[in-house]
């Protein structure tokens, strides 16, 4: 079995941490891996799990910064320990994998000699019979503007549909890309690309497969390597230490710092409607523990509702979220049962999933 070495970095939350990480050491036995995982600032209770885990298990690595860390930057601090795998797999610490998720994942990038190498994404409860697709790899297209510039487009295939709906459409594929939720990417290929430090969650994965492309690498979905992404919109699962570290992530600053950057690495036009879109889905995304704190119609919700508009000065946007998780976040954290809310869930190029609404769910550690 060819050796794969797996990299485990914070994505926007801590609390998902244990129920992720003890869903991959429990599928070791099926295929052993080396385990190397990068912990920045974790708050104490997780930061002794991850300790006591690393001491449990010869083949686990922790590496801890006492700082928040942007997932490039995560990433990069890992590869130095990497020891001549023949493959990387790299996961978001907010993944539960399933049974034989990378053994399929192996044979596929095996049969296919792929580059990188994508397992079906799903979302929801893990322990839900309702289980939808997150994303099913990626299509990507660019349509040429004036002065040599361009607009981008990307859609995540089969976003927010059903899986018992989407079975008999799933098939092994090549697609243009995938993202770092969970993906592998063959070792020798990684030697020969940069995980850019100026992106983050938001286009880190692009720019990865951009750059695999351009050495004629392919990227290949295989349908029967499950993972589950514990998606907010779904799982809205905080505790009052993730909130710092979640506005960090997806801060105004870092965004507009992303997409100036995004513009000018990849030559596109200033006005790209996908840049607009990607933005909207952010605040969306941001403003999830702040909505969930509120009461439906109360001023705090209006505030919301009111900054999340692009209008509304970056600024003041974050004051406001921030004055209203101060003032109403629940000491106790969540999952708290609302009964009865509902979000209209939009993926990450701004597109509604239409007709699509979902009850919050909880699930428990």
């Amino acid at each position: 079995m060819p050796p794969v070495t797996l990299i485990v970095t914070q994505r926007e939350r801590f609390s998902p941490s244990q129920v992720s990480l003890d869903s991959l050491l429990a599928s070791y036995g099926d295929y052993p891996f080396r385990l190397i995982y990068v912990d920045g600032n974790s708050p104490t209770p997780v930061r002794h799990y991850l300790e006591r885990q690393a001491a449990t298990y010869p083949w686990m690595m922790l590496i801890r910064r006492e700082r928040y860390l942007r997932s490039n930057e995560a990433r990069n601090l890992a590869l130095p320990w990497v020891e001549r795998p023949e493959y990387v797999v790299f996961l978001d610490n907010d993944v539960v994998v399933q049974p034989g998720w990378l053994r399929s994942l192996v044979l596929a990038a095996e049969a296919e000699h792929a580059a990188i190498t994508a397992p079906l994404i799903l979302q929801g409860n893990p322990h839900s019979d309702r289980l939808e697709i997150h994303v099913a790899g990626i299509a990507t297209r660019f349509h040429p503007r004036r002065w040599g510039k361009r607009w981008f487009e990307q859609k995540q295939l089969m976003a927010g549909v059903p899986l018992a709906q989407a079975e008999p459409q799933l098939r092994r594929q090549e697609v243009d890309s995938a993202e770092f939720h969970c993906l592998m990417v063959r070792w020798d290929v990684l030697q020969r690309v940069r995980l850019d430090e100026r992106f983050d969650s938001l286009a880190s994965h692009t720019d990865v497969s951009f750059q695999v492309a351009a050495l004629g690498g392919r990227h290949i979905l295989e349908p029967s390597a499950r993972v589950i992404f514990l998606n907010p919109e779904l799982v809205p699962q905080f505790d009052a230490t993730d909130l710092p570290f979640y506005r960090f992530k997806w801060s105004e600053g870092y965004t507009a710092r992303n997409f100036a950057h995004a513009v000018r690495k990849w030559g596109l036009a200033a006005d790209d409607p996908s840049i607009g879109s990607i933005w909207r889905w952010v605040i969306k995304n941001r403003q999830i523990p702040a909505r969930l704190s509120v009461q439906d119609g109360s001023l705090e919700e209006r505030l919301l509702t009111l900054c999340g508009d692009r209008r509304c000065p970056g600024w003041l946007r974050m004051a406001i979220e921030g004055w209203v998780l101060r003032a109403n976040f629940p000491l106790e954290g969540f999952p708290v049962a609302k009964p009865n809310a509902s979000v209209s869930r939009t993926d990450q190029t701004g597109q509604t999933q239409t007709g699509q609404t979902q009850t919050y769910q909880t699930y428990q550690t």
